[in-house]
């Protein structure tokens, strides 16, 4: 059998079934039988498609539905196949329009009666955990204190928390002493430019007495 195209290729004949091109996905498609006609070839040539097979067009040409022109391939390998040969740009394109019609749909339906519904019974069910609260242990000051339970509460304050970090060390780095030139560690958040107390007077003196130009250089 062979395939045949008539009103200039908006619709295709096979096997007495009669096949329209789908100007969207450019397929052809019989819709009574909810049947694509490059799948209906390649079984009236081929037999039955395996079990989770695409057909896929060899040369790309969804139009193209001779038979030397569709193989089988696992749904894997298709996908994998169609992935490596779409430009960068046509991939940024239908990320981007993917994006533009599920966020407009997306906001259509929060918006609509429906999604308000769907929301006034979301928060009655999740009401007592979003609010739940609990009674912690400080992991720095060791105070007892009430908090909303949210998995993660582990400082009565801010103040606390901070506390927490400097005495860990986690933001720690090294320099350089300003007057002596010795390493040191401190915290990355700290304007501290000497090791101690004394090269930190050493450098004050320095500084009123006009000896260094800046706070970078001698």
């Amino acid at each position: 059998m062979v395939v045949e195209y008539i009103e200039d290729g908006k619709r295709a004949i096979y096997g007495g079934l009669v096949f329209v091109r789908d100007d969207t996905t450019g397929y052809y498609l019989n819709s009574t039988l909810s049947l694509r006609l490059h799948r209906a070839v390649y079984e009236g040539e081929n037999g039955p498609i395996p079990e989770g097979f695409h057909v896929h067009h060899v040369d790309f040409d969804k139009s193209n539905n001779e038979p030397e022109n569709l193989v089988a391939l696992s749904a894997e390998d298709h996908l994998r196949l169609h992935g490596r040969c779409i430009t960068e740009e046509e991939r940024e394109t239908r990320k981007m329009n993917f994006i533009s019609n599920v966020q407009d749909k997306a906001r259509e339906w929060h918006h609509s009666d429906e999604g308000r519904e769907w929301h006034r019974e979301h928060y009655e069910r999740m009401k007592s955990a979003m609010h739940r609260t609990g009674t912690f242990e400080c992991a720095y000051c060791g105070r007892t204190f009430e908090a909303q339970d949210n998995g993660a509460v582990k400082f009565c304050s801010n103040a606390c928390k901070s506390a927490f970090r400097r005495a860990s060390g986690v933001d720690d780095e090294t320099r350089i002493c300003f007057v002596c030139g010795g390493k040191f560690n401190v915290n990355k958040y700290s304007g501290t430019r000497c090791c101690s107390r004394r090269c930190a007077s050493l450098m004050r003196w320095a500084l009123r007495a006009g000896e260094v130009r800046s706070a970078g250089g001698a």
